[in-house]
């Protein structure tokens, strides 16, 4: 898929209903500097999505890979998976981010997969769809992770949703509808629209 192209006028429609999906603080933190020029200038990788990336190895890929699936499922638009979201997070971490944030996603990709392992005796891309979304609820709420893990997921997800806000068909959607009020739970949605995930706290 092509680079999102975006006008000027567009860039800061953009730029306003990601700030009432997501919130000012993290919108502000993803589109910082040229973070947003970077992220729109992501090409969806062609081959396979399961390999390693520049930051992450095999592995992890996968395991993000399927996060990204259980936040974005696909319904009759294509999931955070197939937009190789995946590959947006590790790519977007390369060029706009700190060790520091690199290694805070990476802690918490690898604490979902220690977790998955503990209590399924499987790996989170192992696991079926309703364990999956299971366990990204109890992060969510806390059940068996701290207060840290959940600042360090909320970073993840917001690059995850960001990535595919900022895919051809992501940012068709976001410049399409306006986003209703609720802060970074609310995910831009009609009520016959099925693009975004099923869960409220995505």
């Amino acid at each position: 898929m092509k680079p999102t192209k975006l006008s000027q006028p567009q860039r800061r429609k953009f730029v306003q209903h990601l700030v009432r999906a997501m919130g000012l603080t993290t919108a502000t933190a993803l589109v910082y500097g040229s973070n947003l020029n970077v992220a729109m200038g992501f090409q969806i990788r062609t081959g396979d999505l399961d390999a390693a990336g520049v930051l992450f190895d095999k592995p992890t890929m996968l395991t993000l890979k399927h996060i990204a699936n259980t936040i974005l499922p696909r319904t009759d638009t294509p999931s955070g998976a197939d937009l190789d979201c995946h590959g947006f997070v590790d790519h977007q971490l390369f060029r706009c981010h700190s060790e520091k944030e690199q290694q805070v996603c990476l802690n918490i990709i690898t604490q979902i997969d220690q977790y998955s392992m503990a209590n399924f005796k499987q790996s989170f891309s192992q696991i079926d769809a309703q364990k999956q979304a299971e366990l990204l609820q109890a992060i969510e709420a806390m059940q068996g992770f701290s207060l840290p893990q959940k600042n360090q997921f909320k970073f993840l997800k917001s690059l995850i949703i960001f990535g595919y806000f900022t895919s051809e068909e992501g940012a068709s959607k976001i410049l399409r509808y306006d986003p209703v009020p609720g802060g970074f739970s609310v995910i831009p949605l009609k009520e016959d629209d099925k693009s975004w995930g099923s869960f409220a706290y995505y």
